[in-house]
């Protein structure tokens, strides 16, 4: 049987990692915001899979990039390739104007929470950011 010490310091060691891990989930995010233009001051793109443009953003609501749409002219299944793009990017959160059918499966399935709003992409991604 251990004694008290090292009892004691097993437990404040095993809730310190817990807790960085905990804080650790929290802090690291990106977002992604559909986008018809490269201004971050331009209105939220109304579809998702056939915006122009993904401005990405990181947990304090900083552009970190804007990156072209490969899958906005596709013929066919763009929702579901798009997710799968946006889930290689490491994105966290997806806002749009609205997402269709196959692409929210796509995003629920990639864990990639998607949250359908209108409005000014800074504004927008700022009011995102305080929620969290």
């Amino acid at each position: 049987m251990l004694n008290l010490p090292m009892r004691i310091f097993g437990s404040l060691l095993a809730l310190l990692l817990f807790a960085g891990h905990c804080f650790a989930e929290e802090a690291d995010f990106t977002i992604a915001v559909a986008s018809d233009s490269k201004e971050t001051t331009g209105q939220i793109s109304t579809v998702a899979a056939r915006a122009a443009y993904f401005m990405v953003f990181d947990q304090d609501g900083s552009l970190l990039e804007t990156i072209a749409n490969p899958h906005a002219d596709a013929a066919g299944g763009a929702g579901p390739s798009v997710a799968n793009f946006l889930a290689d990017k490491q994105i966290k959160i997806v806002i749009a104007g609205r997402f269709g059918m196959k692409m929210s499966n796509a995003l629920k399935a990639a864990n990639i929470e998607y949250v359908e709003k209108q409005g000014i992409i800074i504004d927008e991604v700022k009011g995102v950011v305080h929620a969290k």
